[in-house]
């Protein structure tokens, strides 16, 4: 059963949001660009693991998408994770292409990509088992005692792995997503007792839910923009240009004359994605969509019931319950 949901990352919603409003030949575009790819790709891997994931039995597995959580000082990142009675299981998904050397002496992944480009990476059989302690050790401070295991998981079918001679032990953690079911029903069998109820699983659960702290990221102040680079307006989903304008009671594109209605929800989920999810006033917001007057603002924002605190001019605004929690960018 799926207790958290996989959405599309923040920090792509941040590019995302950050890519539609800056200009085509902005010297950063490229940067953003190449992480975004990456980022992208790193998600597709994520989503490929899924049609797998779905099959397992409701019954015995509870599956926890895109997680960080904090042991203290520093916060560790699952991107799935199973909880059963007897067990919990860490997944590290990669989403390479080519062939993949997992070098033993240098403890990196080198890969060579079907272009014959060859790059180096961490190793992801080290990340995976960094998580897997530092759950251990999460788990461990609520008095909850379960085995952890972990795997990393290749998406790509056609990935080679490679490794150095009398080394291959080292791959044992590795597996292609098709192997992955065959993979948790051998940890199973390994894990013959259960270690608690299916109650005090769902408890536990909870409280991971619960204590999930999603990423705070200033992406202006990461690669350096600054605000002013930042083209404001609200964008037409049929052309992509910007402004559109307010009239009537409504959005009208100049560009190709097309009206949509609702056409400030994307523009002020982009404001807070590109504001660090902080609280804005209504003249920010005023000043953001172009808007005449704060009082068609303040009509626009009761329609769409944000959270707020305040009264009159002291009186700011909230990013809406769950607005990153997509499927797909928009």
């Amino acid at each position: 059963m799926i207790e958290k949901e996989r959405f599309v990352p923040i920090r792509i919603q941040k590019n995302h949001a950050l890519l539609k409003r800056i200009p085509k030949n902005h010297p950063k575009r490229p940067d953003i660009e190449s992480d975004q790819s990456r980022r992208l790709a790193g998600y597709k891997g994520e989503l490929a693991i899924d049609f797998y994931l779905n099959k397992l039995p409701e019954k015995e597995y509870l599956i926890l998408h895109d997680l960080r959580l904090s042991n203290g000082k520093y916060f560790f990142q699952i991107d799935t994770l199973l909880l059963s009675t007897a067990f919990a299981l860490v997944l590290e998904v990669k989403n390479y292409n080519g062939t993949l050397f997992f070098d033993p002496d240098f403890n990196q992944l080198i890969q060579t990509n079907n272009k014959g480009e060859t790059k180096g990476y961490p190793n992801p059989i080290e990340q995976a088992s960094q998580q897997s302690s530092e759950l251990k050790k999460w788990f461990h401070k609520r008095n909850i005692t379960i085995p952890v295991e972990y795997l990393i998981i290749i998406s790509k079918p056609s990935t080679i792995l490679k490794t150095a001679p009398g080394y291959s032990k080292m791959l044992l953690k590795v597996q292609h997503a098709q192997f992955l079911l065959r993979s948790i029903e051998k940890i199973k069998a390994s894990y013959k007792n259960e270690v608690m109820t299916a109650k005090n699983l769902k408890k536990i659960s909870r409280t991971i839910i619960k204590e999930h702290t999603p990423e705070t990221f200033d992406i202006l102040k990461y690669y350096g923009i600054l605000p002013g680079d930042i083209q404001t307006g609200v964008i037409c989903k049929a052309c992509s240009s910007l402004p559109m304008k307010r009239h009537f009671g409504t959005w009208y594109c100049a560009n190709c004359h097309s009206k949509d209605k609702n056409a400030h929800v994307q523009a002020l989920k982009d404001l807070f994605l590109l504001n660090k999810n902080s609280s804005l006033t209504n003249q920010e917001i005023c000043r953001f969509l172009h808007l005449p007057s704060g009082d068609i603002a303040k009509k626009l924002l009761t329609s769409m019931q944000l959270p707020y605190s305040g009264s009159k001019k002291g009186r700011v605004y909230f990013p809406p319950p769950g607005y990153q929690q997509m499927k797909e960018l928009e």
